[in-house]
């Protein structure tokens, strides 16, 4: 695997109705990992790429809330209040091989921590035997806006993530290629990105911020610069005017066949200004799927 420090690990795209998302991410083309559980009470499946994922997840079990918590946070009673507000990308995990370190680091730039996880989880492996991942996390909430929130992910038994059985899609999706923001203001979000990755990989464009990541891009769009980039497909739906995340961006080696395998399932699609290929949040558990070719 070829993702670095702090690269796109994988956004978290929070749902309401689990079992109706995966269905309907499988008939995008996806072809999700086995549902597992978090033992904070929720449940999620990974659509495993290349060298980074996508991650759906909902609440399982409310009663479970609490668990593993550390400071006062609970990582699963933070899904239950964000579904309490809105679905969508509520969440990117950036890549780590050194929780310690990478936590320490950043706290050390000035961005504000919750703390560290450490938590095991029960999954099944592409055979179907059962197994145990082995997860630390390090939250970095974002105080100031809540729904531009990071945290860092340091699988310590990442063959059982990176999957090969699970990298193989219909629609030839093979990496998170750029998470997406709105903010009306994206200089707002400057600072964050800069303590996160360095003054020399955050850019200030006319419709907004891209900031490279190492894997994958981030890019902060202004509402012009959104309609620029997504024509007119209507945006997720969001309760306030606050910064939120929009759009994944997913390359794939198929693209000239997607619009046939999409009307064939009963998806439909549109071009964007620059002809990548979109679909709309209702379709997507309120975030818009953006596909490139790549």
């Amino acid at each position: 695997m070829s993702n670095q420090t702090l690269g796109i690990d994988h956004p978290v795209v929070t749902v309401r109705d689990h079992a109706a998302a995966l269905r309907q991410y499988r008939a995008i083309g996806f072809s999700p990992s086995p549902v597992s559980y978090h033992p904070w009470g929720t449940v999620l499946s990974l659509l495993m790429f290349r060298d980074n994922f996508i991650e759906l997840i909902g609440v399982h079990d409310p009663a479970l809330f609490g668990t593993n918590a550390v400071n006062g946070f609970c990582y699963g009673r933070n899904v239950g209040l964000f579904l309490e507000r809105a679905e969508g990308l509520g969440l990117v995990a950036l890549h780590s091989t050194d929780s310690d370190e990478d936590h320490a680091r950043l706290v050390a730039r000035g961005l504000s921590s919750q703390g560290r996880i450490d938590f095991r989880r029960a999954m099944r492996k592409a055979d179907g035997t059962p197994d145990t991942a082995v997860v630390s996390l390090g939250l970095f909430l974002n105080e100031r806006h809540r729904d531009v929130s990071h945290f860092i992910c340091h699988q310590h038994r990442p063959e059982l993530i990176w999957v090969p059985e699970w990298q193989r899609h219909p629609n030839g999706a093979h990496s998170v290629a750029a998470v997406s923001y709105l903010a009306r203001d994206p200089q707002d979000l400057e600072e964050r990105f800069t303590a996160l990755y360095g003054a020399d990989r955050v850019k200030a464009l006319e419709d907004g911020l891209h900031v490279d990541a190492g894997c994958g891009a981030f890019r902060v769009l202004s509402p012009g610069g959104a309609e620029r980039s997504l024509g007119d497909l209507p945006l997720p739906w969001w309760a306030d005017g606050a910064p939120h995340g929009i759009a994944i961006t997913v390359a794939t080696s198929r693209f000239d066949e997607l619009e046939s395998l999409w009307r064939g399932n009963g998806i439909d699609s549109q071009r964007s200004p620059s002809g990548s290929l979109l679909l709309e949040p209702r379709l997507c558990g309120n975030v818009i799927l953006e596909f490139v070719a790549g």
